[in-house]
């Protein structure tokens, strides 16, 4: 099979509805591949950092990586924006770049460039994606397509750039890919989570703060649930407004420099609160760094490095947003949680 068509036929397997891209030389065998293999739609923009925005869109909507293709040189480096875009906003996406044929790359030589535009986009992209390949054995391909796919999914999804010779993209390849489950087993401290449960019990005025991690983490029917068992208000982020409905009684307003004025400060004057899925911005908290004095935050969320970062203090509880609200929810069976709802 020519690797191209693999590339093609892999990404309609995955349920890949539509790709966006601006045509370039150096990824001409890949789109006519899919072209001629599947019946995915070529969506062609007018520049490539509209395709690596489009592709983010589509990754929000829905829940799969996003893909954008983009040639070599200024094609590349023009996606750089949508990729750290997805970067910051944990969205999936694969991004694929065309390169210069493999013996036209400069390897170690002390010169700028040896192909037509070539350029080191793996390089320039790595501080703001998940991981980044570059083909140098088009057998390898099958491989690191399916790492790109687990990797931008998991954990905290996120962006994924394949930079592919041009060469490599019309090798016969055979497909000898290996799926490999290896699932990070979950955990949770459930001394925390049992304190959180009490704390839920005594506050008087207890807040939800729901950011992006709701949906990057495919919790948002547990969500509900959680907030319709604990019947505690929420906040959201600008980018956790879809977390909650407008017309929910529950929904207080969103946060932050550009937020709600009245959400604000229920936030400010909240004796408890729930973090699900934000960092905790300095634009959503300010510049206080004694924000935590006066409330109990439990800042639940993927990444350790995003707890206890710039607001200290707070009761971290590091695990999957999903399983979080499943171990909560069979923590509080027979609980029933009610409490005046009232900001003072």
């Amino acid at each position: 099979m020519k690797a191209s068509d693999f590339i093609a036929e892999f990404l309609m397997k995955k349920g890949i509805k539509s790709v966006f891209e601006l045509s370039g030389g150096m990824i001409t065998h890949i789109l006519d591949s899919l072209n001629q293999k599947t019946d995915i739609n070529i969506i062609t923009m007018h520049h490539e950092q509209s395709a690596a925005f489009a592709a983010e869109a589509y990754a929000r909507v829905t829940g799969l990586p996003g893909i954008a293709l983009a040639t070599s040189g200024p094609g590349a480096t023009n996606l750089l924006t949508g990729i750290g875009s997805c970067y910051f906003d944990s969205t999936p996406a694969i991004f694929i770049t065309g390169q210069v044929n493999r013996h036209e790359l400069k390897g170690d030589r002390e010169i700028r460039q040896l192909g037509f535009q070539e350029t080191d986009i793996v390089t320039m992209a790595k501080p703001v994606t998940k991981a980044c390949f570059q083909v140098t054995d088009a057998n390898d391909i099958p491989n690191i397509f399916e790492s790109a796919f687990k990797i931008a999914l998991e954990g905290r999804p996120g962006p994924v750039l394949i930079d592919i010779p041009m060469d490599t993209q019309r090798i016969q390849i055979e497909d000898n890919s290996l799926v490999v489950n290896d699932v990070k087993d979950l955990e949770i401290n459930f001394d925390i989570l049992h304190n959180l449960i009490g704390d839920i019990q005594k506050a008087k005025r207890p807040l939800i703060l729901s950011g992006r991690g709701i949906k990057a983490s495919k919790s948002q029917d547990l969500f509900d649930e959680f907030i319709k068992k604990t019947q505690i208000p929420v906040v959201t982020t600008l980018l956790g407004l879809d977390t909650i409905n407008y017309d929910n009684s529950q929904r207080v307003g969103f946060i932050g420099s550009y937020g709600n004025r009245w959400a604000n400060i229920a936030f400010g004057e909240c004796d408890l609160l729930i973090v699900l899925g934000s960092r905790l911005d300095i634009r959503q908290t300010g510049a206080d760094v004694k924000f935590i004095e006066n409330r109990k935050i439990y800042h639940i969320d993927y990444e350790k490095g995003e707890v206890n970062n710039r607001v200290k203090g707070c009761e971290a509880i590091i695990t999957d947003l999903n399983f979080f609200f499943k171990e909560f929810k069979k923590s509080v069976f027979n609980i029933f949680f009610c409490f005046k709802r009232r900001l003072e």
